[in-house]
């Protein structure tokens, strides 16, 4: 600088204060232009609202017990004994180096779900799904916060020329309080194997983004690209990293385009047994808090408004009498049912696409034989057309076999479930059944009453079904297997991830964990008939 100046040191001096005092204004300008940090007491979206409960001394800041409290509430089985588990979830979410994670963070971290949602008349939460068992009808659901003029739907092959138009029906619910309008119209049948665009909404509400999917094949065929569908279950949202998974999900589509997206069960985790004050409610059976169901749909919205979203039953969904479960999907019949006529309504269905029937049945509801849901399940199996549909897999909530420590007296061989309905599955010769419930990813080999009958990774006509447990799209807990491992559990982790089942033809079937933190198949195998 002096080099520069040429000049006494006293115009140095004068030329550097002068600097000085330039930077200093102009530093003091962009401070008073920028917003203050939103305070969560001054907030009242549904995140703050998260982070509130979340926040139980009111600090502003989440800390590692607090954490601990909420995973717990969940029934995530974290314990507090996990402490390099914890410490990892606060490291990964810290966005601001603070101590403790604050609301900022969460912004950061969740850009999506950050913002007001189901406000006034604009859709939100759009998501696709199917029902009807044999062929499927594509059908729309959307969230608004007020009534609209009509529940309307624009569509057409082209995205700039939605020259149809259908419209649907609207209704809600208010179990724990919430409030809006559930919007539900379904599709026409639609040409097979083509990509439609559409729009929700309303002309005087508004309209959403231009979404777009494409219709499944005619059962028995395939076309030139295999079929590829996304299985996982257990998944929640922000806390803990069922946002993360949704995401893999998300850039995992655009190279690998899935079909649909089956979710077996345990599903937003909205039953949290606190509210945003210090004082935690003991779960009565009713423990849900209804704007984590509104943050789960906006962070699926990418995936579901574009790809049909189906929705198997968990335990995690059993309040208010499956209230939220009913009202905010839909799925083939004979599945449905009024939450106030319980013992009327039906949590199993079945679906065929391309060349794979997906039986769904509930394990949080009679099984037993002389249930409806044991005859319906014979009858539905036997119905399965396998030339049309050679691939049958079987999908629940609850694991058969697992050699998880917690739970294990109920997924062993012998045990109630196993001995029940295992004689079906091998009676109707299902191919897989894939489950959640265990926080982990377990590949069960080929077995009958625990006799293993393949093992490997290519099952070739193994005359058993391949179990999954594929609890792994989001809620994680500090796993504990049965030592040694069972012969027949192949592959056994606690790692984050979900599953994706590849239809390549008649006869072959590949199936793959992809991981979350690296995007690769943790585990694969084939099954060849």
């Amino acid at each position: 600088y002096q080099r520069r100046v040429h000049g006494d040191s006293s115009l140095i001096r004068q030329s550097a204060i002068t600097m000085l005092l330039g930077c200093l204004l102009l530093l003091a300008a962009l401070a008073a232009a920028a917003p203050a940090p939103v305070t969560p007491a001054q907030c009242n979206t549904q995140i703050c609202r998260l982070f509130r409960i979340m926040d139980r001394d009111g600090s502003g800041f989440i800390e590692s017990p607090e954490l601990i409290q909420y995973l717990d509430a969940i029934n995530s089985r974290m314990g507090s004994d996990h402490v390099d588990g914890i410490a990892d979830l606060m490291k990964a979410l810290d966005q601001d180096g603070n101590p403790g994670l604050s609301l900022q963070d969460f912004f950061i971290a969740f850009p999506r779900i950050s913002g007001s949602l189901a406000e006034g008349t604009s859709p939100d939460m759009v998501h696709l799904s199917f029902n009807n068992e044999w062929t499927p009808n594509v059908v729309v659901m959307w969230v608004t916060g007020d009534a609209t003029a009509t529940t309307t739907v624009k569509y057409g092959t082209s995205a700039v020329s939605l020259d149809q138009r259908m419209f649907g029906d609207t209704h809600t619910y208010h179990a724990g309080g919430w409030k809006g309008i559930i919007h539900e119209a379904t599709f026409p049948p639609l040409q097979p194997k083509t990509k439609y665009y559409y729009q929700v909404g309303d002309e005087f509400g508004g309209w959403s983004a231009v979404f777009a999917f494409t219709t499944p094949p005619p059962a028995g065929t395939i076309g030139k690209d295999p079929q590829v569908f996304g299985i996982f279950g257990d998944m929640g949202t922000a806390i803990p990293l069922g946002y993360k998974v949704c995401e893999q999900m998300e850039a995992d589509n655009k190279n690998t385009p899935f079909d649909a997206l089956l979710h077996v069960g345990d599903i937003a985790y909205a039953s949290v047994a606190m509210t945003d004050t210090a004082s935690p409610i003991k779960d009565s059976g009713d423990g849900e808090v209804e704007l984590i169901w509104d943050l789960w749909e906006k962070q699926v919205e990418p995936l579901a408004a574009n790809i049909p979203y189906i929705t198997g039953v968990g335990n995690h969904e059993r309040f208010y009498n499956f209230s939220a479960y009913f009202n905010r999907f839909r799925n083939p019949a004979p599945w449905g049912g009024d939450p106030a006529h319980l013992d009327e309504a039906v949590f199993w269905f079945g679906l065929d696409y391309g060349l794979a029937h997906f039986t769904f049945m509930s394990t949080e509801h009679p099984y037993n034989p002389g249930s409806a849901q044991y005859a319906w399940l014979e009858q539905e199996l036997a119905a399965v057309n396998r030339t049309r549909t050679p691939w049958l897999v079987l999908t629940g909530h609850r694991p058969m076999y697992s050699s998880d420590v917690s739970e294990k007296d109920s997924h062993w061989p012998g045990a109630a479930f196993q001995m029940t309905i295992e004689p079906l599955m091998i009676k109707y010769k299902i191919d897989m059944y894939v489950c959640g419930h265990m926080h982990m990813y377990e590949r069960v080999n080929p077995v009958i009453n625990g006799t293993v009958k393949e093992t490997g990774n290519i099952y070739r006509s193994p005359g058993a079904p391949v179990h999954v447990v594929q609890g792994t799209s989001g809620v994680f807990e500090d796993m504990k297997f049965v030592e040694p491992q069972p012969a027949w559990s192949a592959v056994r982790t606690g790692k984050l991830g979900y599953g994706r089942m590849h239809v390549h033809n008649t006869t072959h079937l590949f199936y793959e964990f992809m991981y979350m933190q690296t995007n690769r198949a943790e585990d694969s195998f084939w099954i060849v008939k």
